[in-house]
């Protein structure tokens, strides 16, 4: 394989995924800055802890708190998004490896790109095998949506037939 070709696919898809990083890093510092600044202003002006757990439990209350909420990714999103990048670099190595029986001067380059291309994509697609089971023996995929454990507290989550903690002091 051309190291011209190499490096010409390489370094643009290099710089876009710092650029990438870097911008998914400066949006989560803003909004863990925002939820810091609206829970500290929201601590000052309430009292004590039952008249926060009041508020939030009002119809306004949960209007002024949805939007802060962090973005949370379920399981099932977790390992599509190991399984995802698992099948595009399977069939992106299997298709360098196919490519190096109808070009004659780079086969070896193909070959070596092509098998440790697609070893990345068996790697991915394993490892979100391997998520989906564990996080199903773990009870994480039994079923229950992140707004129905959300609505819960999670001395209820933990403990849902403990009485000691049905008045929690907050």
């Amino acid at each position: 394989m051309n190291q011209d070709v190499v490096a010409t696919i390489a370094i643009p898809g290099m710089l876009a995924w710092f650029a990438w990083i870097i911008f998914s890093t400066i949006r989560r510092y803003k909004i863990a800055k925002l939820q810091a600044e609206v829970q500290t202003k929201l601590l000052d002006k309430v009292g004590s802890g039952q008249e926060l757990l009041a508020h939030a439990q009002t119809e306004a209350g949960r209007n002024f708190l949805e939007p802060l909420e962090v973005e949370r990714v379920s399981q099932y999103g977790r390992i599509i998004g190991a399984l995802q990048p698992g099948v595009v670099l399977l069939f992106f190595g299997a298709a360098l490896l196919l490519l190096r029986t109808h070009v004659s001067s780079g086969e070896g380059g193909f070959v070596v790109s092509g098998t440790l291309i697609c070893a990345l994509g068996v790697s991915f697609a394993l490892s979100a095998v391997t998520s989906y089971y564990l996080s199903k023996s773990f009870g994480l995929l039994n079923g229950a949506t992140n707004d129905a454990v959300s609505g819960a507290m999670a001395s209820d989550i933990l403990h849902p037939n403990d009485t000691r903690y049905d008045n929690p002091v907050i």
